[in-house]
């Protein structure tokens, strides 16, 4: 669900074309290939008169809504009767026509006509209206004004996949869900806590209390055995698979002190990570993986607060990245390696952020939310959208938004519980 409806351009065609923008409803449109102005021309229903073409505006993606608009192309102009234009869709479940937008609205964001009841290419708007995609697949919209028809045929994808660490029934477990909150599976079993999930290659990885003490657990994505990767006496946590799967960094804890450590991505051949870092009583915390699997990011208290750290381990080499008087904690690597995402008080509350790690350097530190209560532990998703766990009226919730446009925020409902750690499926 969005927290913000942005207005809607529409956008004269020719042809009957699909013009989607990931940005939304507020955004030009752009062209998507499947797009079919006569999805079945065997059938022997009249062929639609000429003229009206339906524009789509949004991200098409099962479980998001997106703006669709009927426009008149022709010159002389068609008779729309006097009556509202009737949407339908086939399959007929595939889609949920929501709300009518008004024609100002739909001719108002931008471009030519703005504001005036016409598209940004000089067609009429006929009507406009909000519809949310409850399929993945190809979905064929028709909109009928009078006498006349336009149809579009999309091809709806299908949401990304998450996995997070819930209380459900007084039990913390490992689920997998898609980012539209449907297809929802518990991966872990029993009455055990088990937390802080990283995936790669098909495979979860977790820490479980069920031996007593923190140790790393494995399970496959798609469900099945759950294997014991480590055998301490001591306590691991927030493990982080690189992106390939081969490589593993977590924490140990030594006397209550967490320490960063790396190993390969079964938990073999485990080392302690740049052992002549920091002070003994210094914690280390959030390891995250670059996309390459060269470096890594972690948080460290080395020097005093809990600042960004970059560790290589070819070299052994920990450099410092950012470091203020406020907390830097729960860094994320993005998939395309030039953005680290964390989460940060420096202005007094707590929400997420960004930085620029291309080049040789460290750029500008981008901030993506803005609320009294917090928004913290990004996680990327493979398109470049940053999922994240939200504390509000004092429950956790999940959300996603695209960095691109920070200030529109999508809920995923998951249902009631509290939320730990969320990671996306690259």
């Amino acid at each position: 669900m969005r927290n913000r409806r942005g207005p809607f351009i529409a956008t004269g065609l020719l042809v009957l074309l699909a013009w989607l923008l990931v940005a939304g409803c507020d955004s030009p449109p752009t062209s998507p290939p499947g797009s079919d102005p006569d999805p079945d021309p065997g059938q022997d229903a009249p062929l639609p008169r000429p003229g009206l073409v339906i524009q789509a505006t949004g991200r098409v993606e099962r479980g998001l809504r997106i703006c669709l608009t009927l426009l008149d192309t022709t010159t002389a102009g068609i008779d729309p009767g006097a009556d509202a234009p009737v949407w339908s869709a086939e399959p007929a479940d595939a889609v949920e026509f929501v709300e009518p937008i008004a024609d100002g609205n739909a001719g108002a964001a931008s471009g030519p006509g703005a504001g005036s009841g016409t598209g940004a290419g000089g067609g009429k708007v006929v009507g406009a209206i909000e519809a949310r995609l409850l399929r993945a697949g190809p979905v064929t919209i028709t909109g009928k004004a009078g006498e006349s028809t336009g149809r579009l045929t999309l091809q709806v994808a299908a949401p990304p996949t998450i996995v997070f660490d819930m209380v459900r029934d007084g039990n913390r477990d490992i689920y997998r869900a898609a980012l539209d909150g449907a297809d929802l599976v518990r991966l872990t079993s029993g009455r055990h806590d088990n937390r802080a999930p990283t995936v790669a290659g098909g495979r979860v990885v977790f820490v479980s209390y069920r031996d007593g003490n923190g140790e790393l657990y494995s399970v496959p994505l798609a469900g099945g055995e759950e294997v014991r990767l480590t055998q301490t006496p001591d306590h691991e946590g927030e493990p982080a698979l690189s992106a390939d799967g081969r490589r593993l960094a977590y924490t140990l804890s030594v006397a209550s002190v967490p320490k960063l450590w790396t190993a390969a991505g079964d938990a073999t051949d485990a080392a302690r990570a740049a052992p002549d870092f920091g002070s003994s009583g210094s914690i280390d915390a959030a390891p995250s993986w670059a996309p390459d699997g060269n470096r890594l990011v972690f948080v460290s208290t080395a020097r005093g607060g809990a600042d960004l750290f970059l560790y290589t381990p070819a070299t052994g080499a920990v450099e410092l990245v950012l470091g203020t008087d406020a907390p830097e904690v729960e860094p994320a690597w993005s998939p395309d390696g030039q953005w680290i995402a964390f989460t940060s008080a420096r202005n007094g509350r707590t929400d997420i952020y960004r930085v620029r790690v291309t080049g040789g350097g460290i750029g500008e530190v981008e901030q993506l939310t803005d609320r009294a209560e917090t928004d913290a532990r990004p996680a990327w998703l493979a398109d470049g959208r940053i999922v994240y766990v939200a504390r509000v009226a004092g429950a956790t919730r999940l959300r996603w938004l695209d960095p691109e446009e920070p200030g529109v925020v999508y809920e995923i409902p998951v249902g009631d519980g509290e939320i730990g750690r969320v990671v996306g499926v690259w």
